[in-house]
């Protein structure tokens, strides 16, 4: 009950910060407003030009980059789980060791390599960096919960004449649901919430996405408290319905995987 009401204290005050009124804030605090009001979303939409912005951006970068993952990934991690030779095993774990260098350290060549190519401030820059920042705890996932895939469906989907493409997209695929939406929720969490990448890349204010449009608040509007609590909630509610409809695979997905890896 304790961790759970020191993980909902920062839900519940940015929510009542975004219902109050700009002079209710430093009166009342914490506690529930007399008049509750929902301007301040009304006029984050309306006033804040970044918003509407950051909502285009986000969606543009997100979803490309999760599809990407999803495919890519899914492939790779079938061809490594079923291939134990030591060029695989190397492959795998040259690939998984991506997780293990911090981003400072790739912060300065991913933003030259992303500039000489033209690519910055660009949402195809962004997708393309994203995605291969997560490609590593993608594989690392998605291979243990392949390795959980009986072999026996592939062999008779190959008896039956099947290729290696129709076997991955007819058998496979379809059986990847429960950790291909963990990671649809995990990804879209990670890009949705980018900071890191999105400030080295996205230098002009029409490329930034929803992170980087919240800097606004931070300067000259910083008294401002309820629109930019609106704005963060805002912000976060694509994430949790996504959540919300898609936990129970999410659990399953990392419960099938954490069994075998």
């Amino acid at each position: 009950i304790a961790m759970v009401c020191v993980t909902l204290i920062p839900f519940y005050i940015s929510f009542i910060y975004s219902i109050k009124y700009k002079n209710e804030i430093t009166v009342s605090h914490l506690a529930w407003p007399q008049h509750p009001t929902l301007s301040n979303y009304v006029r984050v939409i309306t006033e804040n030009e970044q918003f509407l912005v950051g909502i285009k951006n986000s969606v543009l970068t997100t979803i490309p980059t999760i599809l990407l993952l999803m495919v890519i990934c899914s492939m790779a991690s079938w061809v490594l789980a079923r291939n134990e030779t030591p060029f695989y095993n190397f492959l795998y774990t040259l690939l998984t060791m991506g997780t293990l260098i911090p981003f400072q350290c790739i912060m300065l060549p991913l933003y030259l390599n992303m500039f000489n190519a033209g690519l910055v401030s660009t949402n195809i820059g962004f997708v393309i960096a994203r995605s291969g920042l997560q490609v590593s705890i993608s594989i690392l996932v998605i291979t243990s919960f392949v390795k959980t895939v009986p072999r026996e469906m592939e062999e008779a989907a190959v008896i039956d004449g099947c290729g290696k493409l129709q076997t991955f997209w007819r058998i496979v695929f379809p059986l990847l649901k429960p950790i291909n939406a963990t990671q649809l929720v995990l990804n879209t969490v990670y890009v949705w919430n980018d900071y890191n990448t999105a400030v080295v890349l996205l230098r002009d204010k029409a490329s930034r996405t929803l992170p980087l449009a919240q800097i606004v608040y931070f300067n000259e509007n910083t008294s401002e408290l309820n629109l930019a609590f609106a704005f963060f909630i805002m912000a976060m509610l694509p994430i949790l319905i996504l959540y919300f409809c898609l936990q129970k695979y999410v659990v399953s997905g990392v419960m099938s995987g954490a069994v075998k890896g």
